[in-house]
């Protein structure tokens, strides 16, 4: 009986984590290229001088982004025991929104603020995408 006991326990597998969603980690994927090309194409197209970075240029994709982020939060905040995919993206969601006020607030951004932005929320889409990635690899781990 113990060892029957032994087996069951060691056959059984409890999840702590969601599993892995391809939605999901397609819209991470998308909006992480759409935040790439507006900082890409503010950089390459644009320059402080004349206006060529007032905030009002930008509101648009600004607003587009957000929309995407707050979507990718929304559909993190559903799952059962998400808990950490949720906190990276309130962190990407608060950051966007920092970031956003500032060039709202300067009327412009310079060229090595525009490199950090797009730096730090690489960063965090990457975060987003191990994440969502760790749930794939949790379900069916490497034999």
């Amino acid at each position: 009986m113990t060892i029957l006991s032994l087996f069951f326990l060691a056959s059984c597998r409890v999840a702590f984590i969601p599993n892995y969603n391809a939605t999901i980690s397609k819209n991470i994927e998308t909006t992480a290229k759409q935040v790439d090309k507006f900082y890409l194409t503010m950089l390459e197209k644009t320059t402080e001088e004349n206006g060529g970075r007032n905030y009002d240029k930008f509101t648009e994709e600004y607003v587009e982004i957000e929309v995407e982020i707050n979507f990718i939060l929304n559909q993190n905040k559903v799952r059962p025991l998400n808990k950490n995919s949720t906190r990276i993206c309130e962190i990407t969601l608060e950051l966007w929104q920092k970031y956003k006020k500032e060039h709202k607030t300067d009327n412009t951004l310079s060229n090595g603020l525009i490199r950090l932005n797009r730096k730090s929320f690489s960063d965090l889409f990457y975060a987003m995408q191990v994440a969502e990635e760790g749930k794939k690899i949790a379900a069916n781990p490497p034999q």
